[in-house]
Order: C-alpha cells, then structure tokens, then sequence
C-alpha cells in the first residue's frame, strides 16, 4: 500500500508540473463558491473603475456645426454597420502630423484637423474601428465628394481604384428603404438625447421614399467630415 511519503512525493510532482500561474489558480479551482465571491468581487470593482468616465460624458464639447444624420443618412448608416464595413474603414484621425497631413490633403479642417469627441456625439454606436485594410473615411465629405463616384465604386470598386480590394455590392442599389424601421430608428435614438424635431420625424417617410440602400449608404458617406469641414 501506498504509504504518506509516497502519496506526498506524487504531490510534489504534479507541483513541478504547474506554471506559476496554474499553482495559484489551481487550489482556486477546486474551491467553488470562494472563487464565485472573488470573481464577484473582481467585477465589483471592475464595475465602479468604469462609473467615473461614464459621467464624464456629459463634458463632451459639442460642436456648434455638427447636426444629427438626416434620414436618409441615417439609413445609409445602418447599411453600413450591417455590411461590416467598419472592419476594413475606420473613422478617427489621430493627432500625428503624418495622420493628418495624408486625411486633410486640401486643408480644409482647420488647424488641427484630427478627430474632436464633439464630432461623435450622435454616434450610436460609435464606429471608430481598428483596422485600415481600406482608407480612413472621417473626411471623405472633402477626399471625395462626388456622390457619382460613390456609387461607381460601391457597385464595382475596381472601376474606380483598380487595385482595390473591396468587394461590389451592386445589390444595394436594388433594395429599398423601410420608411418605418428608419422612424423607429430615429424615435429611438430621440429617446436617448439625439435632438430630432417632430418635423423631421414627420418628413422621413417622404426623405427616403424611392431611394435605395444604395443611395442611402452614399448619403452617408458623404456627412462623413462635412459639418465640420472649413471649421
């Protein structure tokens, strides 16, 4: 029979086995409702490190220019999060002077010409993205802004920039816009603080009839950077 010696030299030897991490999670493991508090605990106060930049928020500087995306714009930018296209396109200029002098090629925004919180302030979500697989599109109001040319490129990218990459979504053009879910889209965003009037809300229906997700997502395209270009 196994005697203590050996049962402890098994012990050592799992022991030599572990990471230095794996032998302080490892008694943790095993002990089910101590490592329920602490992970409570662990979220607690992850939780209260999070409430001070919640109520900062309100000290964002608006921007006297910058308005709320009219309807069809609105609609553009939902076609936009829905096609992905913040996983390849980012919205945010950083304060280099290499970021700006490539984004504000015409100088168009000023003396500092990145990306202000102010201009974000009717972002819902926020769509800054992370990756540059194609341009940045913060500015494109200045960059580009022939809404021809939007539309050529969206429906066959490579008509415009031949060694782009980007896939075509020549369908956008084909579907319609739903008068409703843009209104209800809109409702929703007035519930949360985006100051639309009851006239805007009122003339949506007529803003986006007959146009297309196309035409919508061009819209779109082109606010990016315009109320505050020439600021």
């Amino acid at each position: 029979m196994p005697n203590q010696n050996d049962n402890q030299h098994d012990n050592n030897a799992e022991n030599q086995k572990l990471t230095w991490y794996e032998k302080f999670s490892h008694p943790l493991e095993y002990r089910g409702l101590r490592f329920t508090i602490y992970t409570t605990i662990a979220i607690l106060i992850g939780g209260l490190v999070e409430i001070p930049p919640f109520f900062l928020q309100g000290n964002v500087q608006k921007i006297a220019s910058v308005k709320p995306y009219s309807a069809l714009e609105l609609a553009g930018r939902d076609v936009y999060q829905s096609e992905g296209c913040f996983y390849c396109h980012t919205q945010m200029i950083r304060p280099f002077k290499w970021e700006t002098d490539r984004w504000d090629i015409n100088r168009e925004y000023g003396a500092e010409p990145y990306s202000k919180a102010g201009e974000y302030v009717y972002d819902h979500p926020f769509l800054w993205g992370s990756k540059r697989t194609g341009p940045d599109l913060s500015h494109e109001a200045s960059l580009q802004p022939s809404a021809a040319w939007h539309k050529a490129h969206l429906i066959n990218p490579r008509e415009m920039v031949p060694t782009s990459i980007m896939p075509a979504y020549p369908w956008l053009f084909e579907k319609p816009i739903k008068a409703d879910e843009v209104v209800a889209r809109m409702n929703a965003l007035k519930t949360i603080g985006v100051p639309y009037s009851d006239d805007e809300l009122k003339n949506a229906p007529a803003e986006v009839e007959g146009k297309t997700q196309g035409d919508a997502l061009v819209a779109y395209l082109l606010k990016l950077g315009r109320d505050t270009k020439g600021k």
